[in-house]
């Protein structure tokens, strides 16, 4: 199915059927598509509705011509439970989906129950990190002094950030540099943090912070990395089963 939202056709996916019209959404990560969760979807939806959305632009969502922040992405998300008839959803999020998820949840507050793993939304760049940073725009200083050669300072960026169009770098560096913190201490509904121990990109000692601001929150450790959920694939959908459980 398209969604139409602003210049963005964004295409998702439904399943299943439910007694009523709260649907259980999946949000994948930077990159990702409705493939990232397509197997817990499929598992899921046999008692329930389930939305699989590819977050412009990635999957079959078409990229727009003017630059975006996580509210945007937020938006675009209402748009589609709107044209789906529903007000309210629970949400499994992945990454950078989950920053999507915790602004529909802490602002929006349209979530009855929120799951997150390997979730993204704080900006607390390592110290190692802030150096590399400052290396980085001091390079590009020498450079444009004609000092270093252009080579010297390319793909020093992210392999996510070399492969972006304009627009979407802007967006990207918008959504990299947006702290969410704020928001934790406004989300009420019942969230689950499934983290893998070894999660490089967004260490599992985050959850720490997650569970001290979020009211009602809590934790369970998963082997592996920022995919875990994938790793652990049979187990995650367990742990899903029995959150989204009706109650």
């Amino acid at each position: 199915m398209k969604c139409k939202f602003e210049d963005v056709e964004v295409y998702y996916e439904v399943f299943g059927t439910g007694e009523d019209d709260t649907p259980l959404v999946f949000l994948h990560g930077w990159g990702g598509s409705t493939k990232c969760f397509e197997y817990f979807a499929k598992a899921m939806c046999s008692c329930r509705k389930v939305v699989l959305i590819d977050l412009p632009p990635f999957g079959n969502s078409t990229e727009s011509k003017n630059v975006w922040n996580v509210e945007k992405y937020a938006q675009c998300v209402l748009e589609i439970l709107n044209q789906l008839g529903a007000k309210r959803c629970d949400i499994v999020a992945h990454s950078f989906g989950g920053r999507v998820a915790i602004l529909l949840a802490g602002k929006y507050n349209i979530c009855n129950r929120l799951m997150l793993t390997g979730c993204a939304g704080i900006n607390k760049k390592s110290f190692g990190t802030k150096i590399k940073i400052k290396l980085y725009k001091i390079k590009k200083i020498l450079c444009k002094c004609g000092l270093i050669s252009k080579s010297a300072i390319q793909n020093k960026g992210s392999e996510d950030y070399q492969h972006l169009s304009p627009v979407m770098k802007q967006t990207f560096c918008n959504i990299v540099n947006y702290d969410e913190r704020y928001l934790f201490e406004k989300i009420s509904c019942p969230t689950l943090l499934v983290w893998g121990i070894d999660d490089k990109a967004t260490p599992f000692c985050w959850t720490k912070i997650f569970k001290k601001h979020i009211k009602d929150c809590e934790i369970i450790k998963l082997t592996g990395g920022h995919f875990a959920y994938l790793e652990n694939a049979s187990k995650f959908l367990r742990i899903m089963q029995s959150f989204f459980a009706n109650l």
